[in-house]
């Protein structure tokens, strides 16, 4: 019987940086389950530790110069990065030995690598061309993405009580306090009356306890910690107030039109994109605890959903997971082990 081979994934998943990089290689590791799959972190939040069971082993290093010896260590024959603090001076350490993707979406670091995976519709191979080894082969742009299949089939569910039915969610550590902002907005102007709030705070969110509190005597606003079934979530949804980091790719191929807030610097010009291609709207962090800035952004959605979803549905492709996965497939497969 011939041996399973070994992926490792490399990434930082805390309280500043979020579950989104987790997340992303979550859904491409489901795909690979054939394989043995470790992680090794530098700094992972116990709190994220749940959704870490695609994984049959991970460790915490306390060092970053540790990194490199704990993950040649593993033997692995395949090391997915997706970690915004390593660049090639970290690669260049693992390719002799191992093939190296790499997941990016800042565009602003040399990379020494076998693959590199960008899924920014914006952006282009050109971009990436000065940053890489000659080697290494570009996936970049809206083919490329790590969106569930289950996203592409999603059947709304009727509203119950006939109004517009909202998602307001800031990622999984909300960096921002864009739900604790956004509950004080809807209660102090009684919007939750206008349309029916879901308030999915995240594993890693400060302000949970404090956003349960203030919600407990209004029942028309519902508040979860975490989901393991967002496209069940989505198929109650109508509009949604997020973040543009994983979700909201999530929400653009749901064809969920939304009022967009860039709370990070891998999200800057996003914005613009949404604008550009009328994918619905945004608003700045500032703007969440103006309850008439969000009435006229949900207004507006409204006004123009039909618009909205119709050039959602184009942005991405729905295949995209697909193309990574068979990407990355044909490079473990040459791997020599």
């Amino acid at each position: 019987m011939s041996k399973k081979k070994t992926i490792t994934v490399v990434l930082i998943a805390d309280e500043k940086i979020g579950t989104g990089h987790l997340m992303r290689v979550n859904a491409i590791l489901e795909n690979f389950k054939d394989c043995y799959l470790t992680l090794i972190s530098n700094s992972l939040s116990t709190r994220v530790f749940p959704l870490c069971t695609n994984f049959d082993e991970f460790s915490m290093v306390d060092e970053f110069d540790e990194l490199v010896t704990s993950t040649l260590c593993e033997e692995p024959d395949l090391v997915i990065i997706d970690d915004y603090y390593l660049d090639s001076e970290f690669e260049k350490e693992l390719y002799p030995y191992t093939k190296v993707v790499v997941i990016d979406d800042l565009c602003n670091r040399p990379h020494q690598c076998h693959l590199l995976f960008d899924q920014d519709p914006g952006k282009s191979e050109a971009s990436y061309k000065p940053l890489v080894n000659k080697e290494c082969k570009l996936c970049i742009g809206g083919d490329y993405n790590y969106i569930k299949d289950s996203f592409n089939h999603i059947e709304k569910t009727p509203s119950k009580s006939g109004k517009y039915r909202v998602l307001v969610n800031f990622g999984g550590s909300d960096p921002v306090h864009g739900c604790l902002s956004c509950t004080k907005a809807i209660l102090s102007s009684n919007l939750y009356e206008k349309y029916d709030f879901t308030i999915l705070c995240g594993l890693s969110n400060p302000n949970y306890e404090e956003i349960v509190k203030l919600t407990k005597d209004t029942p028309l606003i519902k508040v979860l910690k975490h989901t393991e079934n967002v496209p069940k979530l989505f198929s109650q949804t109508d509009l949604a107030i997020g973040a543009c980091g994983g979700m909201f790719k999530e929400r653009i191929i749901a064809k969920i039109p939304s009022i967009n807030v860039e709370i990070a610097d891998n999200q800057a010009g996003v914005g613009k994109f949404v604008t550009d291609n009328r994918l619905g709207n945004s608003l700045t962090v500032a703007k969440l605890s103006d309850a008439k800035s969000i009435d006229s952004a949900l207004q507006d959605l409204i006004e123009n959903f039909d618009t909205y979803q119709h050039n959602c549905e184009h942005t991405y492709n729905g295949q995209g997971l697909k193309n990574v996965v068979a990407e990355i497939r044909k490079l473990l497969e040459s791997s020599g082990r």
